[in-house]
């Protein structure tokens, strides 16, 4: 894979990534055939600076030109992993 294809590559994990924490952020415990105690222990957790970072940084790439290099998105899709890590799944259909 050449650099370039491998930071596309990146970039777009990553935005698939920072999308999955938005989701989860925002679903409604309620509303949702996500366990609703996990998901609520899930969002007390990670309403802090580590979710917020991921969606800070997807934020930043909406800037023409901004898309940082391989390391770093290596970087950024490592922490968004850590905080997904414990998020509930959704059930099997």
């Amino acid at each position: 894979m050449g650099k370039a294809e491998e930071r596309s590559t990146l970039y777009h994990e990553f935005l698939r990534l920072a999308g999955q924490v938005e989701r989860l952020l925002t679903t409604d415990p309620a509303q949702t055939g996500m366990n609703p105690d996990e998901l609520a222990r899930w969002k007390k957790l990670n309403r802090g600076p580590e979710a917020k970072t991921v969606l800070h940084r997807r934020d930043s790439l909406l800037m023409p030109g901004c898309i940082p290099l391989s390391d770093t998105l290596r970087e950024w899709n490592a922490h968004a992993k850590e905080v997904l890590r414990t998020a509930p799944q959704q059930p099997a259909r």
